[in-house]
């Protein structure tokens, strides 16, 4: 029998490569796309057929890769607002503008030709790949398509993320995304945290999920398809893109996998502009960039000028993800591009800080290379990154809307200084590349593990099959409290019942004397 292992072994391994893949990525942001599309490049060079719904289109793409091309509905997702005016907003604003995006993307995407002549098909996928940020209405194809369901976080998550394989989420010591906690939370942190999170959970099940129903049946009209909040407790695997040295310690059922750092493929070699500029650069480069959705020509002057005159001030050179053609009152030595390959500049020996927004990509990148870093949060999970970042020793964090020519040439200074940020992004790097598989190769273990076993049930948590109720224990609960008042009760009634006797007979033994003494 032992001879035969290997063979079987090879044909499961087969029968992983020939599979059919649809995976679901609508959201309107070149870093969820970024993020992804490595993974499953990755899956179709392994022989996959991979089916992507998604706003855009490759320039050049293998055989066996079909897009179903979808509007980028970046609008939807503040496309027509400042993003820097979104840090100002309270996370209860932030999280209803995610739910609100969502029901409008659910209902703008699902009428579209393309994804309705898809769900209408007779095709067979093997395992559904869905992007879980605030689009659940797309779990539909996972119960039509019958196939094993992968939920994909672009981040650590929400508070009920891991609520799709039954991982627990204690909320005394992991801190919600939208706020600005670390795992040492105080008993008022804790207490918000709890109390946020119950929030959360409450809203998305009695407002958000119900009206992505009710979107479903509008635009596929399909009766048979269960409600989104059932679906998506079907899932065979939660790959979550986060590492522990930008996270922190927290539990993880068998079937949460965190791939922090899939999308980061080997420094590949720069153009020759820049790899001149860089080489050039005795003192070192400073590379400034906001990401793929915050553009740094729509800062408020005031901003802008901060950052020119600490630039100019400096004797490093300075790389600025700049999207216009000029950069009025630019210094001599800021170079400005449209685009950068950030990813190959952070690998370079001479970069010296990289100021971000703090996206977790950009994060992920500069601890993989290093790098330490100058956050500079706007919204969403950024400001959770950079406390982390800085927390660890790595960053330093200036809040946007306090940001100025001082804080900024502070805070800068003190970086190019004081080796201990460097000293510490290299050792998190270090600990970063310490794994048993990289990342990208960990989620594609994963990805075909659930296939070649029929959905891996071994690894799904008994949570799953329990109510809410059961879950926290509230039957145990209500029974231990039901007992322990039955109990309290049956105690007073025989102290009463005690004392009553011991009274009744104090009040003879009184009326006896009485008597006695009138005899």
């Amino acid at each position: 029998m032992r001879i035969l292992e290997p063979l079987v072994l090879a044909c499961a391994l087969a029968s992983a490569h020939a599979a059919s893949l649809l995976a679901i990525l609508p959201v309107p942001g070149r870093s969820h796309w970024m993020l992804e599309r490595r993974y499953l490049e990755q899956l179709a060079a392994r022989g996959h057929r991979v089916t992507v719904i998604t706003p855009y289109k490759s320039d050049s793409a293998p055989s066996n890769w079909r897009e179903v091309i979808v509007p980028e509905v970046k609008h939807l997702l503040g496309g027509s607002v400042n993003l820097f005016d979104f840090s100002l907003r309270s996370p209860v604003i932030g999280l209803f503008f995610l739910f609100q995006y969502g029901i409008n993307a659910c209902d703008t995407l699902l009428k579209e030709e393309s994804v309705q002549q898809l769900y209408k098909s007779e095709e067979k996928f093997d395992a559904v790949i869905v992007e879980s940020f605030f689009q659940e209405c797309f779990l539909a194809f996972a119960h039509k398509f019958k196939g094993h369901l992968i939920h994909v976080a672009p981040y650590e998550g929400t508070h009920w993320i891991g609520d799709t394989v039954g991982n627990p989420n204690p909320f005394a010591y992991v801190p919600d995304p939208f706020l600005r906690y670390t795992d040492h939370m105080d008993f008022c942190e804790r207490l918000y945290n709890s109390l946020f999170g119950t929030y959360q959970r409450i809203i998305r099940q009695v407002y958000f999920l119900p009206r992505l129903d009710a979107i479903v049946q509008k635009h596929f009209n399909d009766v048979t398809i269960p409600s989104v909040a059932t679906i998506e407790r079907e899932a065979a695997l939660l790959l979550v893109h986060t590492h522990v040295t930008v996270g922190h310690p927290r539990p993880a059922v068998p079937n949460r996998i965190a791939v922090g750092g899939m999308h980061i493929s080997p420094p590949k070699k720069l153009p020759q502009d820049l790899q001149k500029y860089l080489d050039e650069a005795k003192e070192g480069v400073i590379y400034f960039s906001l990401g793929s959705n915050l553009n740094s020509t729509d800062m408020p002057s005031e901003k802008r000028a901060a950052f020119i005159t600490v630039f100019s001030r400096l004797k490093q050179r300075v790389l600025w993800k700049w999207e216009a053609d000029s950069l009025p009152n630019q210094p001599p030595n800021v170079m400005v591009r449209k685009w950068l390959p950030q990813s190959d500049i952070l690998a370079h020996r001479n970069i010296k800080l990289f100021i971000t927004h703090g996206g977790l990509l950009s994060t992920l990148e500069a601890v993989d290379r290093g790098v330490p870093l100058l956050a500079i949060p706007v919204y969403g999970d950024q400001m959770l990154n950079a406390i982390r970042a800085e927390k660890a020793g790595y960053a330093k964090k200036i809040e946007f809307p306090s940001l100025s020519t001082e804080s900024l040439w502070a805070a800068v200074s003190e970086m190019l200084t004081n080796s201990s940020y460097r000293d510490r992004a290299q050792k998190l790097s270090r600990l970063f590349h310490d794994r048993p598989r990289p990342a990208l190769e960990e989620a594609i273990y994963w990805t075909e593990y659930v296939i070649r076993h029929n959905g891996a049930r071994h690894l799904r948590s008994a949570a799953m099959d329990l109510t809410w109720y059961q879950y926290l224990l509230l039957d145990v609960i209500a029974m231990l409290l039901a007992v322990g008042f039955v109990a309290l009760l049956t105690a007073v009634f025989i102290i009463r019942a005690v004392v009553r006797l011991f009274a009744g007979r104090k009040t003879n033994g009184g009326q006896k004397k009485k008597r006695g003494k009138k005899d």
